[in-house]
């Protein structure tokens, strides 16, 4: 009785899947023969200073435009074409009013998804795999359905199941594909065509301006598509993000016959969306540091950033920055944040410990002020650390810039490390000292090994505000071979220039040393992050 209450409910659900899947490949189909992309070309513009609407000045700038018109329809071009028309007036200092008229003949056309699909374009291309895609997942969910209306999605096996996983993917793919084919219009028909217009080479252009030619003036532009293309925009519709719910539509459909549920793997499919979005989004700017570093200096002043990657990769670069001593700065900032690390742990440690385990008179007060300290800025006590500096001749040394990176970062690892050691049970240290260990060796062998990871955690913050510190740095060091990778690095840019290649190829090197110290003690970093949430 429950088996067969099951098989109907099974059934009941795939009939509705099939039906959802037919009805989104019908308005696919449909919105597909709809226009999705709208193109503007401004084929001829005329400019006539003094001239009022009316006058022989107008009448023969209409006529120019107007012959200029018949002439692209003479030629067959298709489209729609009409003749826009500005006029500004203004009045000059000598109380005179004068018009500027522009005449503008503009040649729009619209496409559709399945003139997409003839062309030999690249969008084409994203168009007939989004089609296939979509097509190939219906006929796969219905084959999978063979033989099997009735049965429920948990005694899938074999290829039914494999049918229905397959459908599942390319109806995903098929979604996917909207945005990938509104990119590709975007690249083709704004990149590759602004590459031809502003004269560099690019690989197969004549083909491609032969394409577009056929595509969008029905082959009457010839010799003229260079020009032409010029003045070209583009602009998806909203036809064509209508297809993204139509075909969010199949892909619900052909997921309940897999899953037999929805929302489940949609929330699932949805956090995924996003821990990849946001990733991409906190990548990009490294991905623009790393293409930058070995780009000619002529790319990294494109204002358009046309290409996407190096035409050349400029490896010297990297050569070009050492024999300006780079390593050298680099190898200053490595000393500096490892012992003013080192200073802060060694300092902290002891003290932090005492903050959790002692009592003593002024406790609270010490803590108290451990945590004003950090209200403190740099630059508010920079007059102060010079003259400290200068009295214990540290100024313009690294071991100077090393105290005070240290001094400035020990608030905060005796914070972060006494919430670690009041965590831990004080019976761990009374068991070792039971058994004859002293205080300190209890410390050592006993608390430090279960701290590590807060440790390791102090250590990572603290290492890296140490790398990263900057004002500091630039007051107190005046000799060049002493300057900090931060401080270094400014030599790349002044008032009139900034040498973007050679920037971004330092600062891609200055964050290889903090990329393998995250690399090395990362498996730590979790844990420590969550420890010290006990409270004492």
């Amino acid at each position: 009785m429950i088996r067969g209450k099951l098989s109907a409910q099974s059934a009941q659900k795939n009939r509705l899947a099939l039906i959802l899947a037919a009805v989104a490949l019908v308005l696919a189909a449909v919105l597909l023969s709809l226009p999705v992309v709208q193109f503007t070309t401004s084929i001829y513009t005329k400019r006539s200073a003094n001239t009022f609407v009316g006058d022989e000045k107008y009448i023969a700038a209409m006529a120019e435009a107007e012959a200029v018109l018949e002439q692209y329809a003479d030629a067959g071009i298709g489209g729609s074409l009409k003749i826009d028309e500005s006029v500004t007036e203004r009045v000059n200092s000598k109380g005179e009013t004068t018009s500027l008229v522009v005449l503008s003949v503009q040649h729009s056309v619209r496409r559709s998804g399945w003139d997409f699909l003839r062309s030999s374009l690249t969008p084409g291309r994203m168009m007939q795999a989004l089609v296939l895609c979509a097509a190939l997942a219906a006929v796969l969910a219905a084959l999978g359905l063979r033989g099997g209306l009735d049965l429920p999605h948990r005694d899938l096996t074999g290829v039914p199941r494999g049918l229905r996983l397959a459908a599942c993917w390319l109806s995903l793919a098929a979604v996917l594909l909207v945005p990938v084919f509104a990119m590709s219009v975007t690249k083709t028909f704004s990149r590759q065509v602004q590459l031809i217009v502003s004269g560099q080479e690019v690989a197969g252009a004549q083909l491609l301006l032969e394409r577009i030619d056929h595509f969008l003036y029905n082959g009457a532009a010839g010799g003229q598509t260079a020009a032409l293309v010029a003045g070209l925009r583009s602009g998806v519709t909203a036809q064509l993000w209508l297809l993204l719910p139509v075909l969010a539509v199949l892909l619900c459909a052909v997921i309940l016959l897999y899953k037999g549920a929805i929302a489940p793997v949609i929330a699932r499919g949805a956090l995924y969306a996003f821990v990849i979005a946001a990733s991409l989004l906190i990548l990009y700017p490294f991905y623009v540091m790393f293409i930058t570093a070995f780009r000619s200096n002529a790319e990294t002043t494109d204002m358009y950033f046309l290409h996407m990657l190096p035409t050349k990769w400029v490896w010297s670069n990297l050569i070009d920055i050492m024999d300006r001593g780079v390593l050298r700065y680099l190898m200053n900032s490595i000393v500096l944040s490892f012992g003013a690390t080192a200073i802060a742990m060694l300092c902290g440690i002891p003290a932090a410990y005492a903050m959790a385990r002692m009592k003593f008179k002024g406790k609270n007060v010490f803590l108290g002020f451990v945590i004003m300290s950090q209200m403190f800025s740099p630059v508010v006590l920079l007059v102060g650390i010079s003259q400290l500096m200068n009295t214990l001749h540290l100024n313009d040394t690294i071991v100077g810039l090393m105290l005070i990176n240290a001094a400035f970062n020990q608030a905060f690892a005796i914070w972060l490390l006494r919430g670690t050691f009041i965590s831990i049970s004080p019976e761990m240290e009374q068991a070792a000292q039971i058994d004859g260990c002293t205080t300190v060796s209890a410390l050592l062998r006993i608390l430090l090994p279960m701290a590590a990871p807060g440790i390791v955690t102090t250590l990572i913050f603290v290492f890296i505000n140490s790398w990263n510190e900057y004002t500091i740095s630039t007051v107190l060091i005046s000799t060049p071979s002493n300057k900090p990778i931060t401080v270094g690095i400014t030599q790349f840019s002044s008032f009139n220039m900034i040498e973007w290649q050679y920037l971004f190829a330092a600062a891609l090197l200055a964050t290889i040393p903090v990329v393998i110290l995250f690399m090395c003690i990362e498996k730590h970093l979790a844990a420590g992050l969550t420890s010290g949430g006990v409270k004492g």
